[in-house]
């Protein structure tokens, strides 16, 4: 009887194989797609919720400040003449608590962007001392911050408790001499006499202005002058790829507009911010690629009411 010592060997052939490879590649070549897309869609979602973010960050700081516009006084206002501008007559230069520029003229600027410079007691830089009398020529303050004081330049606008406003004339540590002299007693005694600490804040006048720039990258960026016009000038960033700052201006006779005659009558301010993402979307085709958001909002003047 013959045996046959070989056995059939079993497999796939070059075919197979190759026909195996080929549906694999399409496989991973699917995967992949699908990977790729969803790690972009990732990333813009990533970078339109930076921009949100970013133009909401910005937007609140300004309205913040410009709402607190004009305080610093007892609010008696005569057709728009806050008290500030009454006692001071100017602060770093402004004459008037809402100083608008449409289409800002700067060579920094971005676009047609507009800007404002808003005056008011912004900061509290400290506190009075004890035995603040009226008549006074001079006040001592305890500095929440040694770093921040104030003096006889830039620094001379003074507030004391959001209603008194007074011009430092001179300064030594923390004692300031005034102008005029302390109008009414800051001073606090229980009913026995005793001097009790008082807690009188005393508050900063200064005015802030806010604009675009393009910063020494290329970007455009909202910033915060903290000190315009006075040759100290601050320019912080606020926030950055804010492409366009618009305001336009309600007056006392509810009219809108982009340049009032008198800023005096101005009495809201309704604000437009733009701001794009960090990167450009490669499947955006329109508008550079960029992504973009738009927010609007009005703000009330308060202490430019009549």
């Amino acid at each position: 009887m013959n045996q046959n010592f070989f056995k059939k060997s079993k497999g796939v052939t070059l075919i197979e194989l190759l026909i195996a490879l080929v549906i694999s590649a399409i496989l991973i070549a699917g995967i992949y797609r699908t990977f790729i897309h969803q790690q972009k869609t990732y990333a813009t979602q990533e970078q339109v919720a930076d921009m949100q973010q970013n133009v909401r960050v910005a937007i609140n700081r300004m309205v913040r400040e410009i709402r607190m516009a004009g305080f610093g006084g007892k609010n008696e206002n005569t057709n728009g003449s806050n008290d500030i501008i009454n006692i001071f007559g100017n602060v770093n230069g402004f004459t008037n608590i809402i100083n608008p520029v449409d289409n800002a003229p700067r060579g920094d600027n971005v676009g047609n962007s507009d800007e404002v410079t808003v005056v008011g007691a912004f900061e509290r830089l400290g506190r009075l001392d004890q035995n603040a009398n009226g008549g006074d020529p001079t006040i001592t303050i305890i500095y929440d911050d040694a770093g921040k004081k104030f003096d006889t330049g830039a620094k001379m606008y003074l507030c004391i408790d959001g209603r008194d406003n007074y011009v430092v004339t001179g300064e030594a540590g923390n004692v300031l001499t005034i102008n005029p002299t302390l109008r009414r007693t800051y001073t606090v005694r229980d009913g026995a006499g005793v001097l009790i600490q008082p807690d009188t804040p005393v508050f900063l006048v200064r005015a802030v202005r806010y604009g675009l720039r393009v910063d020494g990258n290329g970007v455009p960026v909202l910033f915060r002058d903290l000190y315009p016009n006075t040759g100290i000038s601050q320019r912080q960033s606020v926030a950055e790829y804010i492409e366009d700052l618009q305001f336009r201006y309600v007056l006392a006779d509810t009219t809108e507009v982009d340049v009032p005659g008198n800023p005096r009558d101005i009495r809201g301010v309704r604000i437009t911010i733009q701001a794009r993402t960090r990167m450009s979307d490669p499947e955006l085709k329109e508008g550079g690629g960029f992504r973009r958001r738009t927010l609007n909002t009005y703000v009330d003047l308060r202490n430019q009411r009549d």
